[in-house]
């Protein structure tokens, strides 16, 4: 019996429900053939019933064809990059036929670190598969839920901001959010600017929430992270309160995550590393601390590969080199995107197809552009 994308995203979300029933945490890989699953999504996103107009339009433009040619997760390195036609083409052209029914998505946009924003589609299904595994993963690493959360991240159109308002939700804890620009300031430093202005603008929003309210757990910048500790009043106010400190958006160097590990001992520290461009953060390998975290895809959903930068082929394990992350599921199709990081190559876990990561940290031009971090 040939199954449909839909019937089998629909029995990995029955199967993860019941998983986290019975372990309060979710399966490491979803109960469906990657294969099987990889061929529903061919047939679902090259249908003329289901397709999206740009996954269409594109079909005509290959030099092959998807539903006969492409056989394994290695075939999709034969896909087009398509960010480009994320930036500039209308929304309307990236919803797949197959979900018109549906309430429409939500668009949020990357920080536009190598050009033009791109521009990607959350369908409430992915909203709540990606929202389940995240409010679990939170719990299983002692996140403080119920306690009160401050997160300073993008809002506006990135989807951070959004999606942390939901687990928030979710884990019963009072949300504090700061807004973070990382355009504003991305182009300030790139125009011969300093970003120390922004920088304490920051951490003075962050300094009055910090001082008047009982924060336990803290998501945010390295950089700015950094800022708040030179205050010897927030540092402590923090030392004392803190036991979750989450780091996202920027670089995590060792010699900086050391220091703060000494500061705060008995605070659970995490690295995230993800992309807009697959919808989710990585999965933190349980049993792995912020000196060597591993990160894993959620396979069959969104999957990594480590490349050579020129080759465009698979380094060996053990070895440093690019990122190709890949997403599938029935509102999006990316099969082939080549990220601005540079990661150390790991075997996945069992039963999940492609690569696990580690030791991100970003490379210093992507596509003849520098990559800016900024603040994030």
């Amino acid at each position: 019996m040939t199954r449909s994308l839909l019937e089998l995203e629909e029995l990995e979300e029955r199967a993860d429900l019941d998983a986290l029933a019975d372990l309060d945490e979710p399966a490491v890989t979803a109960p469906i053939d990657p294969d099987e699953y990889l061929q529903a999504a061919l047939r679902w996103h090259f249908s003329e019933d289901t397709g999206s107009r740009l996954w269409l339009e594109l079909a005509g433009k290959l030099d092959f064809d998807p539903l006969s040619d492409i056989r394994s997760y290695d075939d999709l390195a034969r896909f087009p990059d398509i960010a480009e036609h994320l930036r500039d083409r209308p929304v309307e052209d990236l919803i797949p036929r197959g979900l018109a029914h549906e309430p429409p998505p939500s668009v949020f946009e990357t920080g536009g670190t190598t050009g033009a924003p791109k521009r990607l589609l959350y369908t409430d299904r992915w909203i709540k598969r990606a929202l389940r595994w995240k409010t679990a993963e939170l719990r299983a690493a002692g996140f403080p839920a119920g306690a009160p959360w401050l997160v300073a991240m993008p809002s506006g159109p990135h989807a951070f901001g959004h999606t942390t308002r939901l687990q928030a939700k979710a884990l019963g804890s009072v949300l504090h959010t700061v807004d973070i620009d990382p355009r504003w300031v991305k182009r300030q430093i790139l125009s011969g600017g300093s970003p120390d202005a922004y920088l304490t603008h920051l951490t003075d929003q962050l300094g009055h929430i910090i001082r008047t309210q009982n924060i336990a757990a803290i998501t945010i910048t390295p950089p700015i992270f950094s800022e708040l500790l030179l205050d010897d009043e927030l540092t402590e106010r923090l030392r004392h309160r803190l036991t979750y400190l989450a780091f996202a958006g920027a670089h995590l160097d060792d010699d900086t995550r050391d220091v703060i590990a000494e500061i705060f001992p008995d605070t659970v520290i995490q690295n995230l590393y993800g992309s807009t461009m697959v919808l989710t953060t990585a999965r933190v390998r349980p049993g792995t601390d912020a000196s060597a975290t591993v990160y894993d895809g959620y396979s069959p959903f969104v999957v990594f590969t480590v490349v050579d930068p020129e080759t465009r082929r698979p380094v060996a394990y053990g070895e440093r080199g690019q990122v190709r992350m890949t997403h599938i599921s029935s509102g999006v199709f990316i099969p082939n995107n080549v990220e601005r990081d540079s990661v150390i190559r790991l075997p996945a876990p069992e039963g999940a197809v492609g690569d696990s990561l580690g030791s991100p940290r970003p490379l210093a031009a992507f596509d003849g552009e520098p990559v800016i971090e900024g603040v994030y």
